[in-house]
This record gives C-alpha cells, structure tokens and sequence, in this order.
C-alpha cells in the first residue's frame, strides 16, 4: 500500500457518515411511521389474499405440468416418426403453458408470498426448456447434425483421399517423363499398383458407409476387415519404394509425393478408426442424445420448480395469519416515540453535513485559486473527508492515464489487434529502414510473405474464434523463431510476412526450412489437434528488387507460384513475373472473348449410345478455345481462370446457351439426340441457375427433357445442402441430371441417393484400364450393380475398344461414350456422323 493510500485509509469517509445518517433516518422515518401504520391496515386483507394465491397458484401449475406433459408425448413420438402435426402439438403445449406462467408471473400478489424469486427461476427454467426444444425441432432438419458421420466424411476423410491421389497422379506423372530410365517402369508399376490399392480401399469404404448410414447397420462388416487389411498392404509396398529412394532414383517430386501419400495413408486409416468409433458413439443418434443432455435435465428442473412453488405458497398461506396481527399492537405502540427521535436526526444531518462536507470544499476552492502552479502541492485541511482527500489524486491519476492511452493508441495504430504483431503500415516503414541500412553497408536483405494452407478450413468448420487461436498460436511460434533483429508482421488474414537483414537467397533457404517445420507442429486448441501447412515466397534486396514495393510484389509472386506448384517455398525468378503476366493477358482475352464473342469459343459434341439398343442417347457438351496465339487452351483452365475472375456465370451462360440452340435445331431437322452440359461448383452456388436455365429453354423451344446437367462429385460435396437445393429445382423442370466423373470424388452412393440425379457416369480412368485391371473391373462392376440398385442409369467414359464395349454390355451398363463411337467433333460434323452411324444400323 503507498504512503497516499495510507492517508486516504485513516481518513473518515464521507460516504460512511452520510450512509449511517441515511440508514437512521430510513428507519425512524420509513419504518417506524409509513410502513408500520400500512402493515397494520392491511392485516385483514393479507389472510384474503394468501388464501386466494394459493388455489390460483395451484390451478395454474397443474395447467402448465399438463401442457409439459403432452409436448413431451409429442416430442418422442416425433423422434420415432416424425410428422407435422407432432411439431403443431408440440409448439401448442408449450404455447399453452408460457402463457399460463405469464399469467402467474403478472399476478399482484407473487410479491407478497415471497415466492418473486421461484417464480422467476421457474420463467428461467422454462425458457431453457422451451429453447431446446425448438433448437431441437429445428436441428433435425438437417440430416448431416442427426447423423454426424456425414460431415466427418466431407470434412476429414476427403482431404487425406484428395492429398493421396493427387500426390500419386504427381509422382506417376513425373515417372512418366523419365520413361527411357532404367528404373522407370518398374517404379511406375509400383505406384500404380498403390493407386489402385487405394481406391480399392475407397470403393470398400464406400460400400461399408452405405451399410453405417443407409441401412443403419451397427455390426462389422467384411468391407471393414477388407479396409484393415488393403490398409497395411499399401503401407508394405510404400516402404517398399525407400530402396529407390536411398539409391537417388526418386525425382524430387516423386520423393515428396511419397513421403505426402505416407502420411495421408496414415491419416485416412486413423480418421477412419475414430468414425468407426462415431458409429457405436452415444452421438450416432444426435437428436436422442440432445434429448437426453439438453431437454430432460431443463425438463425435471421445471418439475422441480412447480414443485417447490407449490410447497412455499402452501407454507406461506399456514404462516401469514397469526404472525401479522401479533405484530400489529407492538407497532402502534412504538410509531409515535420513533417519530420524535426522527426530528432529532434531522438537526444532526444538517449539522455533520455543514462540518463534513460545505467548510471543506469551500476551503478547497480557495486553494485551487490560489495555487494554479501545481494542484499537487494543494494543503487541504487535516480533518477533510477521504472523499475530498482522494479527489485530488485522482486528478493526478488521470493525467497519468491521458499519457499512457496517448502511448496506447500509437501502439495500436501500427500493430495487429488480434496478434500484436506489427501491422502493413509497420512492415513497410521497418522495410525502408532495412533497405537503406542494407544499401549504407553493402549487405543484403530478404523479406518473405507467408500464406496458411487448410486455414480456410478450420475457419469454416469450427468458426472464426479457433481460427483467430490458430493465428495467434502461430504468430507466437513465428516471434520465437526469428532473432530479435528481425521482423514478423501479419498484414492481414492468414498472411504474415517477415523481414531477415543481412540474409541472402541461400540463407533464406535454410531459415525458410525452420519456419515451415514450425508452423507444420501440431496445434491444440480445445481438445483438437489442427493442421496447417504454409507457403513461403522469398525476395532479396538487391537481387530482386529496391524498393519496399518491388519487393513485396516479387516476394507475393513467388508466395503464389510456391503454392501452385505445391511446395513449401519458392525464391523469386524472373520467370515467375513473365508468367504471372501471361496469365493476366490470357484473362484479358478471356473477359474480351465473354464480351465480344469473336468466335474462338466453340462446342464440340461426343455421341453417347445406348448399349442395349445400339440408339444414339444423345451428346456431350465440349468447351474448345482456339487461342489465335497460345493455339488449345485446355477447358480445365478455362473454368479455372473463369471461378478465379467471376466470368463463370458468363461461360456457362454461353455454352447452355449454344448448347440448347444447337439441339433445338436438331430437334426441327428430325436429328432425335439429347444435349448434357456440364456444370462446376460455382454454377450450383448460384440460386438463379434454374431461372436462367428455364429462360433458355423458352426462348429456344426444347423441351426440358433434351437437356442433361452433368455435375461432379466435388462439386455437389463442396456445399451439399445448397447443391441440393438447385439440383432439386432442375429437376422438378424435368431437367436430367446425371454425377459426372463418378469414382473421382468422395461422395458415396448412399448420399447421393437423397439427390434427384438419375445417373452416374463412371470416369474414364476406372474404364479405360479394365480389361486389364481386376481392380478397376471391380469398382466398374460394382459401381453397376450399386447404381442399378439405386435405380440409376450407369454411363461409362472413355470407351476405346471392342472388347470393353462387350465387357460393359455384359455387365448391364446403360449407355457408354469415347473414341470407339467418336471423338468430340464440331456441330456440323455431328450432323454427318449421325446420318452415317443411322445408315450402319439400319443396313445391321
């Protein structure tokens, strides 16, 4: 304690004397006249009204147990079959019983029985119950909270079987390019084998989800005993690949695509084991368990409540008559000596008021006057109150805190909020600095822009408070990992940026190498192990630029290109710039070609033949871009470049466009062939795709049924319930919808039966390899059968061969397409093709 406060505290505070003399004079005043002379007039009436408030307390109660109970009759019945008159019953009861506590809680009398404060606990209780109900009727909306298992699947499994297969179709590709080595084919083999290891897994994991969610099916089953054991097979032919790599016959990127397709192996399996353990969890049913956590524990504290209400109204109504009237005759004795003493007080308020308080401020404001050079060295009167003693520090105090919030706000201005690192504005002053002093002495300077991976995620998926404990966990781990010379910045988001004087590109690489082995450590936030991973790109003064500006742009670029090409850093080339601007003027010719159409756009279309009549189904769709100067754009960066830019809607808009014309004229000109478009992931976020879609058809005069929707796995997975929503739309139009690429995605046929598709299109790469293939014969077979079962129609890509076509025909497939009919050819060229491929059936 300071020698200040310790004067303050022998003080005698004039909040004390003023609430002794309050408290006094309440007494003799209050107490002793008014409210003695009201209690005893109204004696008589209490007896009244205790008896009145308990038979309308007790009538209420018993209404409001009878509305709980039929809610909660409702309730489990709605849990066994749900209905809508279940959710009517159920709303009604509680309707029922809110009002008759209302009624209760603005009854007069509640105060005077001392039971304000049950009755309040019981509107609390109530609203709880009532609020979990109705969280608990909404919740089972949604089928992916009743059965958690579903967005387990979407969120974890899916991201270890992209990374897998991703890293495979990488390390085989690179194999591929060094095919007149030695080693080549041997190492291809075996990491195709390993491939189909593993999508022999996914198709055994598919068939085991159908018999967990779609036939609720609790017992193993032999597709799990499958998983385990094609599980440690891939794991054995993995470590099998280290004896290529301990002799240097792994390429660089077939050696991080092994050691990335390791762990994801790993990661899959251990994702899987804790969804088996979902599945025999007291959580599998999410609603029985909200049921029993959430409404039966606020369900019995209601019960408890009108309980304990009933047993204090009755205890009251026992006590009020015979302790009132005893108490009347003593009080009327004592009022008319308690009001003579008030007068007494009064005299002395005025007097303590006059010595306390008027005397001492008067002789404080003649000595403010008179020492305007300090308010410090103020000499007030020993026997000033605490009050008055402290009011002059206090004045001291505050213009201490005017100093230090001064200090405060410039802090703020150049640091993050969130993380307390220095800010963009910061960075960029530190950065001149940086330069001129590297420019001063000769030496070098490296700053590096810093993007999280997977952060998006976990943002989404277990919201923005764990994502801003991600952020300040890593900018910890970012500040302990530099020297104190060094800055660490966050200039928004998940980027960060660091600046490393006298570092120059080989330095950088291995204090890069620190940092991304940092923030890869696990991240524990709420009993959650998280992952992020990061991307690094590196500039360094004065190799790559001299200024702050040219730096950081070069440094984002190769931040980018690190990113895209899937590593953890990237040190800027000269090369990456000329790219970065070549994509920017493939964009503009792209945004050029959406406005003026200048023809390099055009569709080709692929026949697509019904195996068991040998009858053209109808053709596929095909985006071709003749760049007068790059020559074929591939139709994957098309849509790529158009997500990134917005110009998505404008493409598909064409190519449904173009598409519905052309099979319109087909229609006029006696050419019987449907037309199918495919649609990305961006298309089923947009809610006036049907709207557009019903336009087109009016205004070209094709029936809905001409039209085929192709959508992929991934596209419907990436956002299911509004993806279902304008699927559902389409098809109520009589649009026919079909799952493009089937085998590729993570989806399962067990939920895409909840979609209105009406067929599955099996990818090429299961299609093509068949025949030679058990495993890829396999998943054909079975992804058949499955969808037949389904009630779905099968079509089959990639079709080259004879011999396949008789296989799929064997196996019952509906229809098939690929180069055994046609390659995609131009509208006019169909035309030909159609007439010729009419003339050979007729003449078979």
């Amino acid at each position: 304690m300071s020698a200040t406060d310790k004067k303050v505290e022998h003080r005698q505070s004039l909040r004390f004397k003023y609430l002794v003399v309050a408290a006094l004079v309440a007494s003799l005043l209050i107490g002793g006249s008014f409210v003695a002379n009201l209690y005893v007039r109204n004696v008589t009436g209490s007896n009244a009204e205790a008896l009145q408030l308990h038979d309308s307390v007790t009538g209420i109660i018993g209404d409001i147990r009878n509305s709980i109970w039929q809610a909660d009759t409702a309730l489990n019945a709605m849990l066994i079959s749900p209905r809508t008159v279940h959710q009517k019953t159920i709303k009604d009861s509680l309707q029922i019983a809110n009002d008759r506590l209302r009624s209760l809680t603005v009854d007069q009398t509640i105060d005077s029985a001392g039971i304000a404060s049950t009755i309040s606990q019981l509107n609390i209780d109530f609203a709880a119950l009532k609020e979990n109900v109705y969280e608990l009727m909404e919740r089972r909306k949604d089928p992916n909270w009743v059965y958690p298992m579903l967005p387990f699947i979407s969120s974890t499994l899916r991201e270890s079987y992209m990374e897998f297969e991703s890293s495979a179709e990488i390390a085989l590709n690179e194999i591929a390019e060094n095919d007149g080595e030695t080693h080549a084919t041997e190492l291809y083999r075996r990491i195709d084998a390993i491939r189909d290891l593993w999508r022999l897994k996914i198709m055994n994991f598919r068939e085991a989800i159908i018999r967990f969610a779609g036939l609720n099916q609790l017992d193993p089953v032999a597709q799990e005993r499958n998983i385990d054991y094609i599980h440690k097979q891939i794991q054995a032919k993995l470590a099998e690949l280290d004896a290529f790599r301990d002799q240097g016959l792994l390429g660089f990127e077939t050696e991080a695509a092994l050691e990335i397709m390791k762990y994801r192996s790993t990661k899959w399996h251990e994702n899987f084991l804790e969804l088996k353990k979902l599945r025999t969890s007291k959580i599998w049913r999410a609603d029985i368990h909200f049921l029993e956590l959430n409404v039966r524990p606020h369900q019995e504290r209601v019960f408890h409540d009108l309980a304990d209400l009933e047993k204090r109204v009755s205890d009251w109504s026992s006590r009020n008559a015979s302790a009132v009237e005893q108490a009347a005759t003593k009080i009327n004795v004592e009022l008319w000596g308690l009001s003579g003493l008030a007068l007494a007080f009064v005299v002395i308020v005025y007097l303590m008021i006059d010595r306390s308080v008027l005397r001492p401020v008067a002789r404080i404001v003649s000595a403010i006057s008179e020492e305007s050079d300090g308010i410090e060295r103020l000499s007030l009167p020993h026997k000033s109150s605490k009050e008055i003693y402290a009011l002059i520090n206090a004045f001291n105090t505050m213009r201490r805190q005017v100093l230090n919030r001064q200090l405060a706000l410039e802090h703020q201005a150049l640091h993050d909020s969130l993380t307390g690192l220095p800010n963009r504005a910061l960075l960029l002053d530190r950065l001149a600095h940086g330069i001129h002093a590297a420019h001063r002495d000769g030496s070098k300077l490296a700053i590096m822009l810093l993007d999280l991976d997977r952060f998006k995620e976990i943002n989404d998926t277990l919201g923005h408070h764990v994502g801003d404990r991600v952020l300040q966990n890593i900018s910890k781990r970012l500040a302990s990992t530099v020297r104190e010379s060094d800055t660490v910045s966050r200039l928004g988001g998940d980027e960060f940026a660091i600046i490393i004087p006298g570092t120059d590109a080989e330095r950088s690489r291995a204090f890069v190498n620190k940092i991304v082995d940092t923030i890869d450590e696990v991240i524990n936030i709420e009993s959650q192990n998280l992952y992020v991973s990061v991307s690094v790109g590196i500039a360094v003064y004065p190799d790559h630029g001299t200024d702050a500006t040219t730096l950081i742009r070069h440094a984002d670029i190769a931040m980018y290109s690190a990113k895209q090409g899937n590593m953890d850093y990237a040190l800027f080339e000269e090369k990456m710039d000329k790219h970065s601007v070549d994509n920017l003027a493939l964009l503009g010719d792209l945004r050029n070609e959406m406005e003026r159409q200048t023809g390099q756009f055009r569709l080709h279309y692929q026949p697509k033949i019904n195996l068991q009549t040998n009858e053209i189904l109808g053709v596929e769709a095909l985006l071709r871009w003749e760049h007068p100067k790059l020559g074929y754009i591939p139709p994957d960066q098309i849509i790529r470049m158009a997500e990134q830019s917005g110009l998505i809607g404008s493409v598909t808009v064409r190519v449904l466009e173009q598409a519905i014309t052309d099979c319109a004229a087909w229609q006029h000109d006696g050419i019987d062939a449907s037309v199918a478009v495919n649609l990305s992931a961006w298309n089923l976020q947009d809610p006036e795709l049907p709207r557009l879609v019903a336009s087109l058809l009016s205004q070209h005069e094709l029936d809905a049924k001409q039209l085929t929707l192709e959508i992929t796995e991934s596209a419907v997975m990436s956002d299911p319930i509004r993806a279902g929503e304008v699927l559902h739309e389409l098809s109520e139009m009589g649009i026919y919808l079909a799952i493009d690429d089937y085998g590729t995605g993570f989806s399962s046929l067990a939920y895409l039966k909840l979609l209105p598709v009406n067929a599955l299109k099996i990818d090429k790469s299961f299609v093509i390899d068949m025949l030679d293939d058990e495993n890829d014969s396999i998943i054909v077979r079975s992804t058949i059968d499955l969808a037949h079962n389904l009630g779905l129609q099968v079509i089959a890509e990639g079709v080259e061969k004879q011999q396949a076509l008789l296989r799929l025909t064997n196996l019952k497939c509906d229809a098939a397409q690929g180069f055994y009919f046609s390659r995609p050819i131009p509208e006019a060229e169909f035309r030909t093709w159609y007439e010729n491929y009419g003339k050979q059936e007729a003449v078979r």
